[in-house]
């Protein structure tokens, strides 16, 4: 049984030995007339989303993968590619969004959290990056979405819970590695602990497909570390 997540991020390379197969990919932009447009031409030219999909697809190689591309030549995007984006995944029923974003923008937070609460009606997982475990960022502060920021004392096995904090999930924060480059040149951060959590999501619905959000975060925080308070003040970035 194979688990579909899309991916919102700055498109996928399908050729990169890390990823393998891509089932499907889009891109959405914003025409000369202010329109946000869709065309197919998916591919990354900045390696992040490639990296992403080879930490997705390493833990969960039976993973139908779909590239949804809003980065261009930086990892920045209007709100409104972000909106159109989520939405047009919650429309086409994937399994995963993942999201290697946020924004703490006011006017943009309504628009996001009702999509979410639509994506968690739908049993849509909603996966996204913050920047620790107190950052206020949609969508990750929502209780609809799983939010994971790095947490630098993970290795790769370990996943850390904090009850009660805004942002419950910490995770390791590196991506495969590349024969021949440093790690301190590869990509780091809280985009790779979000997409270590999407793989694990990927195996937990495989096993349990008609799993909701509340029950995939339980089942999270079983396999996790959890942090008392002393801890979390340790641990916590």
């Amino acid at each position: 049984m194979s688990t579909s997540i899309a991916i919102i991020d700055s498109g996928v390379n399908p050729w990169h030995s890390h990823v393998g197969k891509i089932a499907r990919g889009i891109a959405l932009d914003i025409n000369s007339t202010g329109q946000v447009v869709f065309h197919n031409c998916f591919m990354d030219t900045i390696g992040h989303g490639t990296a992403i999909a080879g930490v997705i697809r390493e833990k969960a190689p039976f993973a139908e993968l779909c590239a949804v591309k809003i980065f261009y030549e930086e990892l920045k995007a209007p709100n409104r590619l972000l909106i159109a984006a989520l939405r047009w995944v919650i429309e086409n029923n994937f399994k995963i969004v993942h999201l290697s974003l946020g924004t703490k923008c006011p006017d943009t937070k309504s628009l996001l959290e009702d999509l979410c609460q639509l994506a968690f009606e739908k049993k849509i997982i909603v996966v996204a990056s913050a920047r620790g475990p107190r950052d206020d960022i949609y969508p990750a502060v929502f209780e609809t979405v799983i939010g994971v920021y790095w947490n630098d004392k993970c290795s790769e096995p370990l996943l850390i819970y904090h009850p009660r904090s805004r942002i419950e999930f910490g995770a390791y924060g590196w991506p495969r590695p590349l024969p021949g480059l440093p790690r301190h040149q590869n990509f780091c951060g809280s985009s790779f602990a979000a997409a270590h959590v999407t793989g694990l999501i990927a195996r937990i619905l495989n096993k349990f497909p008609q799993a909701d959000v509340l029950e995939v975060k339980r089942i999270l925080a079983d396999a996790s570390q959890i942090l008392t308070m002393e801890e979390r003040e340790n641990y916590g970035r």
